[in-house]
């Protein structure tokens, strides 16, 4: 009987370190890569001073225009930057998946066939409950939309 239940046990914890499960967050606006940042931007932002010394906030008039809020004492950011280009480019926040050990952002990439006349530093910020955060931080994209 002893054997049956530490073979259970076993089992169980073999089961639930294998689990992955959906993480939420919050897609933030209004905000861009600042112009004098030269070297890669890291995936996981932990404080305000790091934060501020890649992004900067683009606010407008309106209710919508201000830039999404975080706060580093209960929040974390998870940033897509890629690099400067004269094609416009989308990038859409899809799910955010923890298996224990790492986070893994998924998100999409929509590029336009044509050239502008202007160029742009796609950027996706997401901000993640500090309860979820891991060491760890895999960005991976699943889909790239020519169009």
């Amino acid at each position: 009987m002893r054997k049956l239940i530490t073979i259970l046990i076993v089992a169980l914890c073999f089961a639930s370190c294998g689990q992955k499960k959906e993480i939420p967050f919050v897609k933030a606006h209004n905000y861009f890569v600042r112009n004098d940042v030269t070297e890669a931007v890291p995936a996981k932002i932990g404080s305000q001073d790091e934060f501020e010394r890649y992004f900067g906030m683009a606010a407008f008039m309106g209710k919508k225009g201000q830039p999404t809020p975080i706060d580093f004492e209960t929040q974390f950011a998870i940033a897509v930057v890629l690099p400067e280009t004269n094609h416009s480019t989308e990038l859409q926040a899809e799910t955010l998946i923890d298996d224990g050990q790492k986070l893994t952002f998924i998100y999409h990439v929509d590029v336009a066939r044509d050239k502008n006349t202007w160029t742009q530093v796609p950027v996706l910020l997401i901000f993640v409950n500090r309860q979820y955060e891991r060491d760890s931080v895999e960005l991976k994209y699943e889909l790239v939309n020519v169009h």
